[in-house]
């Protein structure tokens, strides 16, 4: 008998179907990608909230511009021409009230000799909607540079005599004059008051409205400014963006159709950003 090759008794176990150990899959942790974006978040647009100290009060502000140029609460710095300011990197620095709001608007902002500094760009409030999310950076309570997270709970409607939009973010006194930030970083509003005897339920005003009330900040972004008779309603693209005498909207490189009724007769102006900025409808009646 012919002996055999020692493979031919290892052949049936080759041919046999292997079966391996089945790997454990990696699932991807979306609370560790979320504390990562909140961070990211805090990291970036930190440095450009500071803290604002008026008589026997305080608040919070945050850069729009890079030469140091703050915004803030009207009420945050009251009637003080000067006000304390100590930024994110420690300095304490003196501040100039250089605008006060519009129409009793309650924002301010003040000139901070600060160098070049981190500014927060302006975001779309037109984006949000109830159930977006929101955060805010400041000094509720005196806990500086305090991080708060929220949604949207309401939105008022353009026009409103009052223009805010309500968040349910835990916010507290000190935080007036902060930033409400988009999920991007971007600021679409700026906190103004709360109900006290509530639970978190805050007020801001829209950064559109802001660039209404505040034409220092209007000149800074980038925005179309309409002017239109007093209480004239205009609409941009189809959407009321405002009422007469100045409507600003943030506005990218793009067409935009304007038309308002003015004198009884539906007024129509199509424009190219950024070649025109301002379009003046007071004259057509």
């Amino acid at each position: 008998m012919r002996a055999r090759s020692p493979l031919f008794f290892l052949l049936p176990l080759f041919l046999a179907p292997q079966f391996s150990t089945p790997s454990l899959a990696v699932t991807p942790d979306p609370i560790t990608a979320l504390e990562k974006q909140r961070q990211r978040l805090f990291d970036s647009t930190a440095p450009a909230v500071v803290f604002i100290g008026a008589g026997d009060g305080f608040g919070s502000g945050f850069f729009v511009s890079a030469d140091g140029l703050a915004l803030t609460n009207a009420h945050v710095v009251g009637k003080s021409a000067v006000v304390d300011v100590v930024l994110h990197d420690g300095r304490r620095l003196r501040g100039q009230v250089v605008e006060r709001g519009l129409d009793n608007l309650d924002l301010a902002l003040v000139k901070i000799d600060a160098g070049t500094v981190t500014a927060i760009p302006p975001g779309d409030p037109g984006s949000l909607r109830v159930g977006s999310w929101v955060a805010s950076i400041g000094h509720g309570r005196g806990g500086v540079w305090s991080f708060t997270e929220g949604m949207v709970s309401n939105i008022y409607p353009a026009g409103s005599t009052k223009p805010v939009f309500q968040t349910q973010i835990p916010l507290n006194p000190g935080n007036s004059g902060g930033p409400i930030l988009d999920r991007n970083g971007r600021v679409v509003g700026i906190v103004t008051t709360g109900l006290t005897d509530s639970n978190a339920i805050n007020f801001a005003i829209p950064i559109d409205a802001a660039m209404r009330g505040l034409p220092g900040l209007a000149s800074l972004f980038d925005c179309l400014v309409i002017k239109a008779p007093a209480g004239v309603a205009v609409f941009v693209d189809g959407k009321m963006a405002g009422k007469g005498p100045r409507i600003v909207v943030p506005a990218q490189q793009g067409v935009f159709e304007i038309h308002a009724v003015i004198g009884g007769k539906l007024r129509r102006q199509r424009v190219s950003y950024p070649q025109i900025r301002e379009v003046d409808l007071v004259g057509q009646r």
